[in-house]
């Protein structure tokens, strides 16, 4: 279920390049380059890696992931839920 409009979408990604560097990415979205690691660790953002430390985020997976980011999990909240629970036991 897409949950953005995807003109939005095709207007933000407007003049993006089609293999964007996490830093890139970063900056588009306004967060932190750990953050686009761990999203693509996770599996959230699909990336390319092209070596030990190149890494591209295809223009259409970025697009794909934008679309549906209001469903995405947050671990960090995961995690401290599972915290909260640890220290009320």
């Amino acid at each position: 279920m897409r949950v953005n409009d995807p003109r939005l979408i095709d207007d933000l990604l407007e003049g993006f390049p089609d293999l964007a560097t996490p830093q890139e990415v970063g900056d588009l979205l306004r967060v932190g380059i750990v953050t686009i690691n761990k999203w693509m660790r996770s599996g959230h953002i699909p990336s390319i890696r092209a070596g030990l430390r190149v890494n591209r985020i295809p223009k259409k997976e970025l697009r794909e992931f934008l679309l549906n980011a209001d469903e995405m999990k947050d671990p960090d909240a995961e995690t401290k839920d599972e915290d909260k629970e640890k220290d009320s036991a």
